[in-house]
């Protein structure tokens, strides 16, 4: 018996119980924030009314200056509860296709007063190029990751920030590099831990500006993110000298490129199949109805952009296969889909499509019942998911 496959098993059981644990306190967390921070919000918004009111009204100078601190703390509660929000909201990502270039300039322009004492350097290299993501996302995360650099700067003599796009093959990269303080390495594996932050009482080194202070969800955000589009985040840090975050995202093409379409015609092709789309984001539907229908598939595909229209489309028509979208509008979400044929077809393909986590966490379970259906998260490549609409129509024709 070799002894190195058990320490491996040992060490695998080990890492998916830290996985669990971690996901289970982030879960927590997310609950907690989401029931207080509404509430608190309404507390701050009645604090922070009053006070402007009263300093427009303040001649002593003494008081005003408390009003003032009174004031300008409620902004940085605003803050707090407002990454407390972003934190606790599990929803998928939203996807549109957005110049990345575009996305740059406009964070950098929603930060210019806080960039105004700064050397700044962009360097788009990407060309115009379309990402399909959740631009809102995206722009938090920017803004996160730029404002950390703004605060990490304060105390250098000569404040510069470059950042860069870039494309790689399937992939986009975005840095955003400083000269500033930097991150301790003791450090560099806890700042995407909710609450964590080297900022106000915690900067035990001096670092930041006095003013400088930090929610501690920023970076939490940020990795939930960009983990929500199946991209990374990676970092490198020297104390004194600065720090270089680095986003990747997936590229997602509006077509198949001629070498992937003879790849397909070379395999063994599914054609002329039935299927129904059920996508609400026409930005996706639209290039996936486009793949489907033409060389060298031609399927015929109808779309279904919510829950009730998908129930009705399958209830009139027949379809080989159902490609379904799990976060649906209205009343009728995509696992009251799935329940609805099932009640009627048990041996339909259905491909789910999503990036909800919560969902991604039960998928296990549902396909270790059910052998006819199976799960891409979002965004997905437009390569990988028409292969596996290709295999489950291959699958189908088995069992039939």
């Amino acid at each position: 018996y070799d002894m190195s496959d058990r320490i491996k098993a040992e060490q695998d059981k080990i890492n998916a119980q830290k996985t669990a644990a971690e996901k289970s306190k982030h879960a927590l967390i997310g609950q907690v924030a989401g029931k207080i921070a509404h509430d608190f919000n309404n507390v701050l918004g009645i604090v922070m009314a009053h006070s402007e009111l009263a300093l427009m009204d303040c001649e002593d100078s003494e008081t005003k200056k408390t009003l003032e601190l009174i004031f300008h703390q409620t902004i940085r509660g605003k803050n707090l509860t407002k990454n407390l929000i972003a934190f606790a909201k599990t929803h998928e990502p939203k996807q549109e296709f957005f110049n990345i270039n575009e996305k740059i300039d406009f964070v950098v322009n929603l930060l210019k007063k806080d960039l105004s004492e700064v050397e700044l350097v962009v360097e788009c290299n990407t060309d115009g190029l379309e990402l399909l993501a959740d631009p809102g996302m995206i722009e938090h995360a920017l803004v996160n990751l730029i404002q950390n650099s703004i605060h990490a700067t304060t105390k250098v003599q000569s404040p510069k920030i470059t950042i860069r796009s870039n494309r790689s093959g399937e992939q986009v990269s975005i840095e955003i590099e400083d000269n500033g303080c930097g991150i301790p390495k003791k450090h560099l594996k806890e700042i995407y831990e909710p609450s964590f932050s080297l900022k106000g009482s915690k900067d035990v080194t001096d670092s930041y500006g006095k003013n400088i202070k930090g929610t501690g969800y920023g970076l939490a955000n940020v990795k939930k993110y960009i983990d929500q589009h199946q991209g990374s985040v990676t970092v490198w840090s020297e104390p004194g000298s600065g720090t270089k975050f680095v986003i990747r995202l997936p590229i997602v093409h509006k077509e198949l490129t001629q070498e992937e379409k003879k790849e397909f015609i070379l395999s063994n092709i599914q054609f002329n199949k039935s299927i129904l789309l059920v996508e609400d984001e026409t930005s996706i539907s639209k290039v996936q109805y486009q793949m489907l229908t033409q060389e060298p598939f031609v399927h015929r595909v109808d779309i279904a952009p919510n829950g009730q229209t998908a129930l009705e489309l399958f209830d009139k028509n027949t379809y080989d296969l159902v490609s379904l979208d799990y976060v649906l509008p209205g009343k009728v979400n995509g696992m009251d889909v799935y329940h609805h044929i099932r009640s009627t077809n048990k041996t339909i393909q259905i491909l789910f499509i999503s990036g909800n986590l919560e969902f991604i966490e039960s998928i296990k379970e549902l396909k270790g019942r059910d052998v006819h259906m199976d799960h891409l998260s979002k965004p997905c490549q437009n390569k990988v998911y028409l292969n596996r609409i290709n295999r489950l129509l291959e699958k189908a024709a088995e069992f039939s």
